[in-house]
């Protein structure tokens, strides 16, 4: 006699598997409108700046609800990062993509991305502050906000200093420079005296090269 139990598996089998089919889908949907959302964001971000930034406000000019926000970036602070990482992704990669140059070529390009797209900068300034008061919170930020811009200043040091070590010492400074007088342009909107005090700073780079260039 024909056991029932046999032909009654085969459905179960079937449907126990469609949620673990669907996820995977659905994850990869989420994704996408993440990514997609992110773009829509920065641009709005990039011209509206830091004031009045809040899930809330951004919500209706997507054409969706904060409560939709939290779910695909979660926190105010976690969609800051987002946005941050991004940026700095894509502006480095597209520097990198540049002839290598000399380091003040490389300073020129920092700067001038930066001068054009000010609010960029002040998103990573305020993930700073941030980070000081929840250091445990915003650890990932700390620990990536140097070392990708210092390794791209220092390709541009690569045969023109003595050593690796003092090529990351010195791409440490000028990022450390060129971040301060980010802030004071920023702070005090005098373009004219920041960027006199860069050609100083790039004076002394160069001054700074040339010396390590006669013990190579």
């Amino acid at each position: 006699m024909e056991s029932s139990s046999g032909p009654a598996k085969k459905p179960a089998a079937r449907s126990g598997g469609k949620p673990a089919d669907k996820a995977p889908a659905r994850a990869q949907v989420n994704n996408i409108k993440a990514e997609e959302l992110l773009g829509r964001i920065i641009e709005i971000v990039r011209s509206q700046g830091l004031a009045g930034f809040s899930l809330d406000n951004l919500a209706p000019q997507l054409g969706t609800s904060s409560r939709m926000l939290v779910y695909y970036f979660g926190s105010k602070d976690e969609l800051l990062g987002r946005i941050v990482y991004t940026l700095r992704n894509d502006i480095v990669t597209q520097l990198e993509n540049e002839p290598v140059g000399t380091i003040t070529d490389a300073v020129d390009r920092w700067w001038s991305h930066y001068q054009a797209n000010p609010a960029d900068m002040q998103f990573f300034f305020h993930l700073t502050s941030r980070s000081f008061e929840e250091p445990d919170k915003f650890q990932e930020f700390s620990s990536t906000a140097v070392g990708q811009w210092s390794a791209y200043f220092v390709r541009s040091l690569e045969g023109h200093v003595r050593s690796e070590q003092e090529a990351e010492a010195i791409a440490r400074l000028v990022l450390a420079t060129v971040r301060g007088l980010m802030a004071d342009l920023l702070i005090t909107a005098d373009r004219q005296q920041a960027e006199r005090s860069l050609a100083v700073f790039k004076e002394l780079l160069e001054a700074r090269l040339a010396a390590s260039a006669k013990s190579l």
